[in-house]
């Protein structure tokens, strides 16, 4: 079946000589063991639940109290109030004083108020959040530094390599629609598992999962703590800043 593809896949992708590098270069300390949380298991061919496991690792990285960082809820605040006046058109409909089909223009009204903000939900999924995980607000703001990032990430069915990408939010995120957009780049075998800019950084599933999948949620913390001081460090320095990474540990 199509699960035991992946599996095998992933697997195999433990066992290559030509994997083995990627594992080594990826990691901040190679030489670290690590050891999987039991309760937190899966099927190797269940891509979305492996993806939703790797990505609250990295918003828990995102989000710990020493972080520079907090949640930006606007947009979340806006999807919020757009839901609950599309659904409140229900309540309009039944307490309006008629009865149908005297009332029927408001029952048309109102399920078009309906369809038009489920439009409007639909539009920034598809088209604005995109892949988006996590939404960020620096705690502090810094000079040249944008107002905050938006951290994706990218596993496409029946692959095992995850992207995980960074992008800034010059407006916040109620902003996002004229944001830099995350475009993931799938990297061919022997090509470099970063992006020139320390945007993108590329895993293999099979260095965060064992052959039993038991997820390796301290080693893809560590992992996602590396990538934020590389991109860090590197867009200081091209903002001509200090140079000097942001705190994540």
């Amino acid at each position: 079946g199509e699960g035991h593809t992946l599996q095998l896949r992933v697997v195999c992708a433990r066992v290559s000589p030509e994997r083995q590098p990627m594992a080594e270069s990826s990691s901040s300390s190679s030489t670290r063991q690590y050891t999987g949380d039991e309760t937190k298991k899966t099927v190797l061919g269940d891509g979305i639940t492996m993806k939703r496991m790797i990505d609250d690792a990295i918003i828990g990285v995102l989000l710990e109290d020493d972080s520079d960082f907090v949640e930006d809820v606007a947009l979340s605040n806006f999807k919020l109030v757009v839901g609950f006046a599309s659904v409140g058109a229900s309540v309009v409909s039944h307490v309006y004083p008629a009865a149908f089909p005297k009332n029927w223009h408001v029952l048309l009204l109102c399920c078009l108020w309906y369809f038009i903000g489920s439009g409007i939900l639909q539009l920034l999924l598809s088209f604005v959040e995109l892949e988006s995980i996590v939404l960020l607000r620096y705690k502090e703001k810094r000079d040249r530094r944008p107002y905050g990032l938006n951290v994706s990430t990218h596993f496409p069915r029946y692959q095992d390599v995850f992207t995980l990408g960074v992008t800034p939010l010059p407006s916040g995120s109620l902003g996002l629609v004229s944001a830099p957009k995350f475009k993931p780049e799938q990297p061919e075998e022997g090509e470099p598992l970063a992006s020139d800019d320390h945007t993108q950084v590329h895993w293999s599933v099979a260095e965060l999962f064992d052959e039993r999948g038991v997820f390796y949620e301290e080693k893809c913390m560590d992992m996602a703590r590396a990538f934020l001081r590389k991109y860090h460090s590197e867009s200081d320095r091209l903002a001509g800043g200090s140079g000097e990474g942001k705190k994540v540990q």
